[in-house]
Parts: structure tokens; C-alpha cells; sequence
């Protein structure tokens, strides 16, 4: 066929001849640097506006700043970035900006030092600054206080240095006093220091202490960090730069997305939200009171500074998506860091720079920035700024009673200077925060225990414990204090004593959650104490704080559990001990579990917990008491599917089956219960019951049974083996009367006989060679060692349809391994000439003026939706699709066009950060390949190209090598030139103004339609609409996804006629964190039925409702005779519960 880039090429050179200029502007899209432009194109927050404090030729590329006690505006600046040329000087700088008059201008710039390289944070402190300086920590000095460093020090060593937008960054001082540093994904760092080697692999924060050189990790994982800042309670909250979970809630000890050792993460509270960089909190009287104490942050990609109102929700948060702060169109602002000033303004740093990515876009692309950059200053119109006062000479007394201002900025750097005040000043300083006390009383109004907070976090900067203090304020009448009071009691526990322990039961659930974390650093013994807490409600973030407190103290309990200690778990109640059997997941509790269901003491949920918990981890008689209890006939379907699954993963990862007789599972064969009935299949092959032969036949050849029990019966019969299977299983694949159903016993035939099924590939193949997906065959030979060597002797001599071939590329392509031979052989087998298109450079011009011109984002995007090109299945926008490759939702904010046709059109040609592929090979020779998501200590975990996780059992890895893109080649040889310039124009629209920007209001993306079977109709038409609510074997559900809009367009949807109506049937998840008055708008609801779980919901334009914590599935039936527009659901602003729509696949 013809390339669709190379067609009516010379119309397009004469429209490109006519059109250079905004072919040009389109290749390099460099607007003018003059910051005036730049500050008109901006569209500022109604009653705000923005003028420019610093800007170049004075300061250029600002990485981080942060404000001194003084009101000094301290920058690292890097010119150098990404990555210093060969021969070239090191020459970055930390630079001070002041504004001298108060003008709100800067008006003095001085270069405090240089000769640095890529420095990427600085905090000034303790006569100067300290410095992320590629590898090292560094503290430069001014010892004669002209402005410039002239010492130079190295506080820590030996941070990793793999990437340099990932290294040492953020550098910010909290409330404790301590310096809190980040460092992301690909760094490993091994850092001595007097108390131990302190390792962190991967991405996380650091606690650092200068005075005394403890270091320790806070937290675990993110992408890229660039954003870390503690509230007026002392509560962490953490932005990623390259993640996409909006604001996270910081749990002390947890590990978020990307944490390596770790089998459980939690989660941030805006699933689905773009990538967002730098974090602050606003507060102080020249805000207006409607905006202090929300979250500001940066939307680099987009252009745009974000704001979000975070309110407490359980023991956690929640976070609302507000109007922009700042947004425009200019593509070179690019705000990264974003502070509080001394005056009450908001200093937001511009990277300024067309070209932002680092790993997917050349270092020396002649478009990336080197010499720009600069501050603005955004202030509310008509509101007075805040008096600034001189701190550092200020006196203590004064410093102390700043420590209960309005402004979070002033307290903090009161609090710095009189820690940086010399030793012999500290006893007088501990007087006066003494007298302060006094003078407060004991009277618990809000403002006394914010004040005295602030005072208990000045004790522990100035390392003077406070015990009765702390006590008082362990037993605070605010719970937000009582909550900071277990976080400094973390680190004070002796003086804590049983006030902390009594916290771990505190009615409100953060305060519960910080105890916990808190007694967890004892380190010994903290079990029966964190455990209490399981007699009360429980969140998502509680639950977590939990679990991973008896997942620390695995080792200890262990140990002592193997060595006959009963007294240790004896002395938790039942469900503590079921808990962290539970959390542990060590055969080594088997025997405690065991004693635990004999005492017939456990209720019926604790102890369908107990029995899942044997079946994966016991022995033959273990497993028998879970098989038991799955064949019993009281047991809830659910319930027994699950104890199936777990006796099957057993016998597939440690090759255990239930001891006795284990021919009854042929009973569960024909539940009701689709997931029951194949886990029961599963089972029978896997425990190689040769009894169960004709059966397993059965069900993979007869017409009734569905695509996924006979897949499953065939995968079973190929688990028996033998000759009889090899039999059966070509027999199958030749006389099976689908196509879906040849290619499934292929694929089943491939682990016993693979010689045999390769021969028989191009044969089944050509029965139907308009029909039929090869997919899962080929994955099955590419799973194998000598898998593709033997499909590339079947493929030498034989011929394919054109359209099987091509389906057979794609999965070469998505599996990530480099076959050059195979690809050959299949391409010549079907006839198929092309392969990765790359242009000229005038041929990349005249395409990127094309969609300039001519491009249709709407257009595009419906090019984007059909399901032939696969792009739901491995992308998602804003959360909603695969996980395979990147979330695109700012996609065209950060990207330049002919970046973006590059990717489609040579996917290995640029490969985003993280999302590069692993070919892991085992040592039984079977090949594993997709995107490494993390490792524990037991297994590597990836993600296939069909959106699976896969863990790899480490001890079984023979070798691993880096692998290609999983996006295939030549997925758009079938589009026109004009779908392909529509297409590309749409994806360049992704996250900027407009309508393909990420709405701020939660929407269900994430949709199952009801596939058009004849069971699903026939269920229907016998039963109600409310049927469609139900868990129905009947019914097939297929996934579907909104809009960019939110929209999900009725042409979409399967459409069911019944009788004399018609009616397509949808779903979506809502998931509940804290409960509350839950408010979904869905517009107009003509047409529309609907049900939460299987209880009807009336539904208005917008509905009310109230529901439990958990997850709720929303069921809705349209009446396609009465509805005509796409259904768009959001949840509505009245709402008062902290509820989300579930995303992903």
C-alpha cells in the first residue's frame, strides 16, 4: 500500500513553499524571549495580578529557589543542563536576588557562587547555603560577609548521579528544623555517615539533620519528586514531576508508586492528574481568606500554575482541583518552583524553555534554552502586603512570639534564625519560649495549641526535649496537633511514654495513623501496641500505615515465631494476629493459623481470611482444609473463586497441591459462577488429573462453552501433557469451528509440542485469512527461548494474509525483543515491504506545517478512538486506558510536534523516561518481557504489552537485557495522509487551554459496556433492567472510555434490542475514601436508569447520595429510543465525601 506520509508529497511541498513560516514555527516554536510578551499572554486568577521580579540577562534556567530569613531570593541556576559538552567548564551558579526598596523588583542580583555543575536545590542556612551538587551535599560559606561564598564543604557524599534531572534536588527546611532532600527514580545512593550507611535505591526523601549528621529516609518512590512541603500541622505533602497522581499525602516510612523492595504502595489523591512540579502552601493576611491554606503547584507541561483546596478526609485527604492561578499559550513558560515571599506574595520561578523533556528529547536539540529564565510575583489587587521585618536582627523575644503570625513563611524563618543563633544564646531562648508558654496558658483554644506547636517543633530544632509539653499536646483538643505531637514523639518515644500508646485509639483516625508510624520506630516490640488500632474503623491510608508496620517487624516476629515464642503473638487479639499473618504472608504462620481456625473463636470473614491465607502458603494437608472449604456448598461463590485462585497461583509458583482425592473439583465445572467454574478448570490441569481428561476436553470443544472457560480448558489440557495432549491439541486446532477457537488450542499446544505448533501456524491461519488474531500464538513462541527460532523456520517457506502478518509485527514489535530474523520472515511471508518510516528533515517540515494548517483535533481524536489502532488499549488520558506506554494527558503541552510524529512513526526512536522495555529470560527458558514496575525482594515485577503484571520470581532470572519500545511499528501504515495529520494534531492539543486540556472536576473516564450477545438479550428480555446491576454470567462486559471531554458518545456502545426497545447498559466504579453526601452530576437524565451496587438510584441532573467507604459500582441502563447525547458524569462540588472515579483499564 502507499505510505499516507509520502503520499501527494509534491502538493504538500508547494503548500510548505508557500507556507515557511509556520512550517519554521512549527519545527522550532521558539516565541520571542521578551518577558513582556510573555507576562501579557498570561491569564491570571480573577483579583490577582502578576508583575516580573527577576528575569535575564541577571539570573538564567532557575531549578530551585527558596528565601532566606532576610528576604534574599536564593536560585540554583543551570546552564549547563541537561548535560555539560565535552570540553566545556562547569560554570552553574547559586545566585541571591533582592529587592532592595520593596518595590516588589529585584534590583540587585550577586553571583554567591559558581563553578558548579547542574547544582539542582539550595536551601540558605547557617551562614550560607546548602547545595545539591550532582553527587555531593554541599555547604558554601561566607565567612566575611561580602555576599560570595569562600568556603566550601561537603556535608554528605555518594548520591547517585544516573540522571541528571533526577538527581540530589528540593532541598527545603521543615518545621523540625531538619533539611528534607529528594532524589528520584533511577538514583542509587549509598551515602557513610558517622551513624551507618544509609542506602536509598530509587526515588524518595530524605531527613537530614546538619547538626548532628543523622540521615534517614522518610518515604519511598515517585518518578521524579520536584515538590515536598509540610502544612501548619506538620503534615507532609509531596508533588511528582513526572507522575501522575496529583498531590500525595505523605505517610512517614510508606512507599509510593516506583518504590523498589516493597510489595505495597499507596496512592496519591488525584489518580489520573498531569505531571506537576514544586509545591507550596498559601497563608497570610495579603491573601484573601478563601485561598489560605491551599496548595499551590506547577503544571510545566501545560503552561500553567495550579491551585488545590486539600481538606482533611479520615486519616487522610482529599484534594480539589481549583481554577488555575496561571495559564497561557506562550510554550515557553515553564513554571518549576513556586515559594511564599517575605511580603505575602507568591515567587514562582520560569524555567522558561520550549523544550522540556530530558530523556526522550536530544540534549543538543537547537531548540532547549540555555540562557533564559524568571521569576514572577503574583499578589492579590487591593489587599495590603505583608510588613516585612529584618529576622535575622530581630530580637528572641520577637522571634518567638512571630511563631503564632498569620504568615507560615514568617514563623518558619523565625524558628531558622533562632536556631542558627550561636549555642551560648539557646538558654536564653529556651526562656523565652518558656515565658511564651506561660503567657498562652493552658487553655486549649485553637490558636493556643497551634502556638504552642510551634514552639514544641522550635524545641526539637534547637534539640532541647520538651516532655511535658509534648504530653500536653499528645492529649491537644485539635486532633491536627495531637496528630504533629506522635510525629515528634517518633522521635522523642522515651518521653512520650503511655500518653503515645493511648493515641493508637484516639477517635480520629490521622491521629491513630501518626501513633502507629510513631511506636513503629521503636524498632521492637511494637506489634501488640500499633495492632490496638484494629479494634476501630480503618481507611485506605490507616489500613497501610498498619500493614506496613507488621511488614518492618517481619524479620523480629519471624524469628522469634520459628524459634517457638508463642508468647509474641499470643499477646495480639485474634484479628491482630490474622492481620499480621495477613501483612507477613511467611509459611513460617502456617501453625498459627492453623491454631487460630481450631479455637472456632473467628467470625465468618476472619476466617474465609485465614483459610485464603493456607491456601497460599501451606502444605498439602493446609491446602486440603481451603479445598474443602471451596467445594463446601455454604460457601459465598465469590469467596470460593478466590480460594481457587490462591490454590491454583500454589501450584503454579511453588508446585503444592491439596493432599487426598482431588477428582471433586469436577463438580465446581459447571457453576454458575464464571470465575468459580474456570478457577476449578485451572485447577484440575494444574494438579495433572488425568481423570479429569474428558472433561477438560469436553468443555474446550463444545458450542456452549465461552471464550475465556475454553481457553481455559485448553490451557489445562496442555497442563496435563503427554502424548494425549499434543493430540488433542492439534486435533482442536485444526477442527474447532472459530477461528478465535483454533488460534486459542495453537496457543495451548505451544508449551507441549511448540515444533508442531509452529508448523501448524500458517495452515490455521490460512482457514480464515480475513479473520482471526494471531496475538496470543506468536506470544506464546516469544515467551519461549527457542520460541521465535522455531516460528522463523515455519514462516521461511510459507505464505500469509497481508493483515495476519501484520498482526504478527505487532506483537514481535510490542513484546520489546529485537528479531530481526523473524520480522524478516513475516514480513516476507506477507508480502510486506515497509517498515519504521523515517522523513527528511524538509519531509518532517512539510508534515509539521500540514497539521499546523490542516490538522483537525476533533477529527484526530476519533482516528484516536477506534479500536483497530489499539491506542486506548496501551495509553490512557487522564487515567482512564492502558498502563503499557505513558499517560498522555499533557502530551501536547510538553512535547513538539515533530517529536510527536516521530513516535508514531518510529516508536524506537525516542522512548519516554520509565517506560524503556526488560527482556528477562528465565532459567526454565521462558521469556518474560515488559516495563520493570518494581522489585521486592522475591520477585521483579513488569508490565506486559497486554497491560498484565507479571512477577518474575528473582531466583529464576538467568539473564535480563534492555529491550525495544512495547508500542508496535507501523500501527498507522492504514490511515490516510489526512487521518494521520489529524492525529497528530490532536495529540499535540493534549493539556493545553482548550478543550482538550484535563478537566478540574472529577470524571468517570473509566467505562464497561454490555457486549451484544445473544445470552445478555436473552437475560434481559426475561428479567428487569435492575438485572443489568447484577453479577450475571450471562453478561460479557467490554472496557470503554470518555472523551477527553468526559463525553462517552452513545455510537460507542454495543446496542441490545429487546423486543420492541433497544438499550445499550454501562458501568463505572466510584470509590469512597471517607463517607459523606456524595453528589453526581450527570446532566440530563432522560433516557437513563441506574443503580449503586444493586439498589436503584433515581437519578436527576444531579443526584444525591450517601455511601460507605469502598468501592460502589454505578450501573446504568440507557434507553437508546429516547437517548441521543453522551453520557457525562462528574461529581458534583456539593459534594462533602472524599470520592473519586476509579481509572485504569
Amino acid at each position: 500500500m502507499r505510505n499516507p506520509i509520502r503520499t501527494l508529497l509534491p502538493l504538500t511541498l508547494v503548500l510548505a513553499t508557500a507556507l515557511p513560516a509556520m512550517a519554521q514555527r512549527g519545527l522550532k516554536n521558539i516565541p520571542p524571549p521578551d518577558p513582556e510578551i510573555e507576562r501579557k499572554s498570561f491569564l491570571v486568577a480573577p483579583g490577582f495580578e502578576v508583575n516580573l521580579y527577576a528575569s535575564d540577562p541577571k539570573i538564567a534556567k532557575p531549578i530551585q529557589m527558596n528565601f532566606d530569613a532576610a528576604g534574599r531570593l536564593w536560585i540554583a541556576s543551570s546552564e549547563t543542563y541537561p548535560q555539560i559538552k565535552p570540553g566545556q567548564k562547569a560554570n552553574d551558579r547559586i545566585l541571591v536576588v533582592e529587592d532592595t526598596d520593596g518595590d516588589g523588583r529585584a534590583e540587585k542580583t550577586t553571583v554567591f557562587a559558581n563553578g558548579l555543575l547542574i547544582p539542582t536545590g539550595v536551601a540558605p542556612g547557617d551562614g550560607g547555603c546548602y547545595v545539591a551538587n550532582s553527587t555531593e551535599l554541599l555547604h558554601l560559606g561566607d565567612s566575611n560577609g561580602d555576599g560570595r561564598a569562600d568556603t566550601s564543604r561537603v556535608v554528605l557524599s555518594g548520591f547517585g548521579t544516573e540522571d541528571t534531572h533526577h538527581i540530589l534536588h528540593t532541598l527545603r527546611w521543615g518545621p523540625d528544623g531538619r533539611l528534607y532532600l529528594n532524589q528520584s527514580i533511577y538514583i542509587h545512593s549509598h551515602i557513610e555517615t558517622p551513624w551507618g550507611i544509609r542506602r536509598l535505591n530509587a526515588g524518595g526523601i530524605w531527613r537530614f539533620h546538619p547538626e548532628t549528621m543523622r540521615l534517614e529516609v522518610l518515604a519511598r518512590g515517585w518518578v521524579n519528586s520536584w515538590g515536598h512541603h509540610h502544612d501548619r500541622f506538620g503534615q507532609s505533602f509531596v508533588t511528582d514531576g513526572a507522575g501522575g497522581e496529583g498531590i500525595n499525602h505523605l505517610v512517614p516510612g510508606a512507599a509510593y508508586v516506583t518504590a523498589v523492595g516493597v510489595p505495597r504502595r499507596l496512592k496519591g489523591l488525584n489518580p489520573g492528574s498531569p505531571k506537576y512540579c514544586g509545591l507550596e502552601i498559601v497563608s497570610g493576611t495579603h491573601l484573601p481568606e478563601d485561598w489560605r491554606g491551599d496548595f499551590l503547584t506547577n503544571d510545566f507541561r501545560a503552561n500553567r500554575v495550579c491551585r488545590f483546596k486539600v481538606t482533611g478526609s479520615g486519616s487522610s485527604y482529599q484534594a480539589k482541583l481549583m481554577p488555575d492561578v496561571i495559564r497561557t499559550k506562550h510554550v515557553a513558560f515553564r513554571p518549576i518552583d513556586i515559594k511564599m515571599g517575605p511580603d505575602g506574595a507568591i515567587y514562582i520561578a520560569d524555567w522558561y524553555n520550549p523544550i522540556i523533556q530530558h530523556g526522550e528529547v536530544d540534549f543538543r536539540d537547537p531548540r532547549r534554552d540555555h540562557v533564559h529564565g524568571r521569576i514572577w510575583r503574583l499578589t492579590a489587587k487591593g489587599r495590603p502586603l505583608v510588613k516585612r521585618q529584618d529576622l535575622p536582627k530581630a530580637s528572641t523575644a520577637r522571634l518567638v512570639n512571630n511563631l503564632s503570625a498569620s504568615e507560615l513563611w514568617i514563623r518558619r524563618n523565625s524558628r531558622r534564625v533562632l536556631q542558627e543563633r550561636p549555642r551560648d544564646t539557646r538558654p536564653q531562648t529556651l526562656q523565652a519560649l518558656a515565658n511564651r508558654l506561660a503567657e498562652l496558658g493552658t487553655a486549649g483554644t485553637p490558636a493556643n495549641e497551634s502556638t504552642s506547636l510551634e514552639i514544641l517543633w522550635t524545641h526539637q530544632a534547637l534539640n532541647a526535649p520538651a516532655p511535658q509539653l509534648l504530653q500536653r499536646l499528645l492529649s491537644a483538643n485539635d486532633p491536627r496537633v495531637r496528630a504533629a505531637a506522635c510525629r515528634v514523639a517518633a522521635y522523642w518515644t522515651e518521653l512520650a511514654g503511655d500518653t503515645l500508646a493511648a493515641r493508637v485509639q484516639d477517635p480520629h483516625p490521622r491521629v491513630r495513623l501518626e501513633a502507629v508510624r510513631a511506636i513503629a520506630r521503636r524498632g521492637h516490640d511494637v506489634l501488640p501496641l500499633t495492632m490496638a488500632a484494629l479494634a476501630m474503623d480503618r481507611d485506605t491510608s490507616l489500613e497501610y500505615a498498619l500493614w506496613l508496620t507488621a511488614w518492618e517487624q517481619r524479620g523480629d516476629w519471624l524469628k522469634k515465631l520459628k524459634t517457638g515464642n508463642r508468647l509474641l503473638h499470643e499477646r495480639l487479639a485474634d484479628p491482630g494476629r490474622l492481620f499480621v499473618f495477613s501483612s507477613i504472608k511467611d509459611p513460617a504462620v502456617v501453625p498459627a493459623v492453623l491454631d487460630l481456625l481450631g479455637r472456632g473463636e473467628l467470625s465468618e470473614t476472619d476466617r474465609n481470611r485465614a483459610v485464603s491465607l493456607l491456601a497460599d502458603l501451606g502444605g498439602p494437608g493446609q491446602l486440603r482444609i481451603a479445598l474443602d472449604m471451596a467445594l463446601n456448598d455454604s460457601t459465598p461463590p465469590a469467596q470460593a473463586g478466590n480460594l481457587l485462585d490462591a490454590l491454583a497461583r500454589t501450584a503454579r509458583s511453588r508446585r503444592v497441591k491439596p493432599s487426598g482425592a482431588l477428582e471433586g473439583i469436577q463438580a465446581l465445572f459447571s457453576s454458575d459462577t464464571p470465575e468459580v467454574q474456570s478457577a476449578a478448570v485451572r485447577c484440575a490441569g494444574l494438579w495433572k488429573l488425568e481423570s479429569l481428561r474428558p472433561a477438560l476436553q469436553k468443555l474446550a470443544s463444545q458450542p456452549g462453552s465461552s471464550s475465556d472457560l475454553r481457553a481455559t480448558a485448553l490451557d489445562s489440557l496442555s497442563s496435563l501433557g503427554g502424548e494425549a495432549s499434543r493430540a488433542q491439541l492439534a486435533k482442536l486446532a485444526n477442527q474447532l469451528p472459530t477461528p478465535a477457537g483454533r488460534l486459542q488450542a495453537l496457543t495451548s499446544l505451544v508449551t507441549v509440542d511448540p515444533g508442531g505448533a509452529a508448523a501448524l501456524l500458517p495452515a490455521v491461519l490460512a482457514k480464515s485469512p480475513r479473520q482471526g488474531n494471531p496475538a496470543g500464538v506468536v506470544a506464546a513462541f516469544l515467551a519461549r527461548k527457542d520460541g521465535p527460532a522455531l516460528l522463523e523456520k515455519s514462516l521461511a517457506t510459507k505464505k500469509l494474509a497481508p493483515d495476519h502478518a501484520k498482526l504478527i509485527l505487532r506483537t514481535i514489535d510490542g513484546s520489546g525483543r529485537k528479531l530481526p530474523g523473524l520480522v524478516t520472515a513475516t514480513r516476507t511471508a506477507g508480502g510486506l515491504k515497509t517498515g519504521p518510516t523515517k522523513l527528511s528533515t524538509q519531509e518532517m517540515k512539510t508534515l509539521v506545517a500540514d497539521v499546523t494548517g490542516r490538522g483537525d483535533a476533533g477529527r484526530g481524536e476519533l482516528v484516536y478512538r477506534r479500536q483497530k489502532l489499539g491506542c486506548l488499549a496501551c495509553h490512557a488520558i487522564g487515567g482512564a486506558g492502558g498502563r503499557v506506554g505513558p499517560d498522555l494527558v499533557s502530551l501536547g503541552a510538553s512535547a513538539p510536534l515533530d517529536y510527536i510524529a516521530n513516535s508514531l512513526l518510529d516508536p524506537n526512536s525516542k522512548v519516554k523516561e520509565n517506560y524503556h522495555s526488560l527482556v528477562v529470560v528465565t532459567k526454565q527458558g521462558k521469556v518474560v518481557t515488559g516495563i520493570k514496575l518494581r522489585q521486592t525482594d522475591n520477585d521483579l515485577v513488569l508490565r506486559d504489552a497486554n497491560d498484565r503484571e507479571i512477577a518474575v520470581p528473582r531466583k529464576s532470572i538467568d539473564e535480563q537485557v534492555a529491550g525495544s519500545s512495547l508500542m508496535p511499528t507501523g500501527l498507522i501504515e492504514n490511515l490516510t495522509r489526512g487521518e494521520l495529520i489529524d492525529l497528530i494534531r490532536f495529540l499535540s492539543a493534549l493539556g493545553k487551554p482548550g478543550p482538550y486540556a484535563a478537566s478540574r472536576r472529577p470524571t468517570a473516564r473509566r467505562w464497561r459496556a454490555l457486549a451484544n450477545t445473544q445470552p445478555a438479550r436473552f437475560r434481559l428480555q426475561r428479567t428487569r433492567d435492575g438485572q443489568a446491576a447484577a453479577d450475571d454470567s450471562a453478561f460479557t462486559w467490554q472496557p470503554r472510555y470518555a472523551t477527553v471531554g468526559g463525553r462517552l458518545p452513545m455510537a460507542d456502545l454495543p446496542r441490545l434490542q429487546l423486543r420492541k426497545r433497544s438499550v445499550s447498559v454501562v458501568r463505572c466504579e466510584i470509590e469512597v475514601i471517607s463517607s459523606g453526601r456524595l453528589a453526581i452530576s450527570v446532566g440530563d437524565s432522560n433516557g437513563l436508569a441506574a443503580w449503586i451496587g444493586t439498589r436503584p438510584l433515581a437519578l436527576e441532573p444531579v443526584t444525591t447520595t450517601t455511601l460507605p467507604t469502598g468501592r460502589h459500582r454505578l450501573t446504568i441502563v440507557v434507553d437508546r429510543g429516547i437517548r441521543k447525547q453522551p453520557l457525562n458524569l462528574t461529581i458534583d462540588d456539593a459534594t462533602t465525601a472524599n470520592a473519586r472515579f476509579v481509572t485504569g483499564k
